[in-house]
């Protein structure tokens, strides 16, 4: 129907909502990284490192998942949880607002573009996509069982995604993103394939290509995707497990 009623509306909506909570529960994880893995993403991480309090944010980290892998791989290591704290660019509370978490010093600074499986929204929010209404929920936080049957809030990966950039999160969070690519030195992607299916992000990053240094992916030599980004950024696209690459460093 070119007008539907109430009840498709309804329909729809529960429909997506289920389809939702579905891709929720395939990417979340509830088993930690294997040891030798998350030694190498913690030295990569260590690198990554800032000091908010000296003025100093070198290194920005710009994601496309929802999976808390940084965020569980910091916390997992008492010494480096101890002393660095996730920076997601915006201010994102707690829903334990009166917990009290001892301050760190040092950050990792992580763009979240298409939104965490951390966040939120606020309950009884009207409009679960403005800044103010989404809360950050942990495991460990006495509020985790009330939000755990929750749907996150993300951007589903799809041409449809401007219907959902309403509200100040994702705006705020594209606009600092679009900021520090235009200021950066350097530009690394990492397991990032440029996909066609997304034409947003494609002609989002390729504005800054100028500044592109290596673009690591894992397909076998002479497969179709491995080309097509040859053929569009040349030289800097390598394939590599994403793990070997960052062992180097």
């Amino acid at each position: 129907q070119i007008f539907p009623g109430v009840r498709e509306s309804l329909y729809h909506s529960s429909l997506r909502f289920e389809l939702l909570r579905f891709i929720a529960g395939a990417i979340r994880h509830d088993h930690a990284v294997d040891s030798q893995s998350a030694a190498i993403l913690r030295k990569f991480l260590t690198g990554c490192v800032n000091c908010p309090s000296e003025g100093v944010r070198d290194t920005l980290l710009l994601s496309f998942n929802y999976d808390t892998l940084i965020e569980d791989v910091i916390t997992d290591d008492a010494k480096m949880n101890a002393r660095v704290a996730v920076d997601y660019g915006v201010r994102i509370d707690p829903a334990d607002r009166s917990a009290v978490r001892a301050p760190r010093t040092h950050s990792v600074d992580l763009i979240k573009l298409h939104g965490s499986l951390n966040w939120y929204p606020v309950k009884g929010a009207s409009d679960p996509l403005d800044l103010k209404n989404v809360c950050q929920v942990e495991p460990c936080d006495r509020s985790f069982p009330i939000y755990r049957e929750d749907t996150p809030i993300y951007i589903p990966m799809a041409h449809t995604k401007e219907s959902f950039l309403r509200g100040s999160l994702f705006n705020l969070l594209w606009s600092k993103a679009d900021y520090y690519l235009k200021n950066a030195q350097e530009i690394f992607f990492l397991g990032y394939g440029f996909p066609k299916s997304d034409m947003n992000n494609l002609e989002f990053l390729l504005r800054h290509r100028d500044r592109f240094k290596k673009v690591v992916v894992f397909e076998r030599e002479g497969h179709p995707d491995l080309e097509r980004l040859r053929e569009l950024l040349g030289e800097i696209v390598v394939s590599c497990d994403a793990k070997e690459f960052l062992a180097k460093f």
